[in-house]
């Protein structure tokens, strides 16, 4: 995974966890500084400090015990790489109830230390059941994929078909909120210059990881709940059942209201 140069100014780093192919793309999104495109193509949290762990191969594959101990080890070093968001754009088949689910219990845990963490829900829609852990925990801020059209009016959005439903094995409705993820442009890893689109609920959830740190940045103190709260009390409904899209589609313009 390539790593990004951007501008430090908010006092924490943001832990990405995704695919060594699109994880320079979700990097982007949730940081880039858009210098090579004059500022047109502009992460949500530009400031924001990444540090980046690359736990799968480039198809993806890869043992969830690494992933394990990447989330025990920056629980370890949380004082010393300063990190207060996980971001998670991966997952697996959810094959466990939550107590029981190893990534789940990770995320969990996580949260526990004073993490915020945010999980894509998964590509595997539009049949219901498909949320991949550890989005399925009940306590992670999980987030699925809005198709916007390429308009900013609301009116023609629909739910990504691709994008995982609820309910989890555990019945929790699932995903929490939506945010835009069909045809967004990044960074592209081929070059230092380059931008490119790509669709998924990896897309999505960095746009929310970029809101929770712009929250961070308000308040330092504010909790993975606090975090949570604010987003899905900023968010509007679409045409779709809860299972589609939670408490709707984050408008960030509203997070700070």
């Amino acid at each position: 995974m390539q790593l990004l140069t951007i501008c430090v100014s908010l006092f924490f780093n943001i832990l990405l966890f995704c695919l060594t192919i699109h994880g320079t793309h979700c990097a982007g999104i949730l940081a880039g500084n858009g210098y090579s495109s004059k500022g047109k193509y502009k992460g949500i949290a530009p400031e924001a400090n990444i540090l980046s762990v690359k736990v799968l191969d480039e198809s993806g594959n890869g043992n969830t015990s690494d992933i394990l101990s990447t989330v025990q080890w920056i629980i370890e070093n949380r004082e010393v790489y300063k990190t207060r968001i996980i971001n998670f754009s991966l997952g697996a088949i959810a094959q466990y109830r939550e107590r029981r689910d190893p990534l789940v219990k990770a995320a969990n845990r996580a949260i526990d230390n004073n993490f915020i963490v945010v999980a894509a829900v998964g590509n595997s829609g539009p049949m219901r059941n498909t949320i991949l852990s550890p989005a399925t925990s009940r306590y992670v801020i999980s987030v699925g994929a809005l198709d916007d059209g390429r308009t900013v009016e609301t009116n023609d959005d629909s739910i990504a078909e691709f994008s995982s439903r609820g309910p989890t094995l555990d019945r929790v409705r699932k995903p929490d909120l939506i945010a835009p993820g069909v045809n967004i442009m990044s960074l592209s890893n081929k070059n230092l210059t380059s931008y490119t689109t790509l669709s998924g609920t990896s897309m999505s959830a960095p746009m929310v990881s970029g809101a929770a740190a712009l929250l961070l940045n308000e308040n330092p103190n504010y909790t993975h709940y606090d975090i949570k709260r604010k987003l899905l009390n900023a968010c509007t409904k679409i045409k779709a059942s809860s299972t589609e899209q939670g408490a709707g589609i984050l408008d960030i313009s509203r997070i700070f209201s």
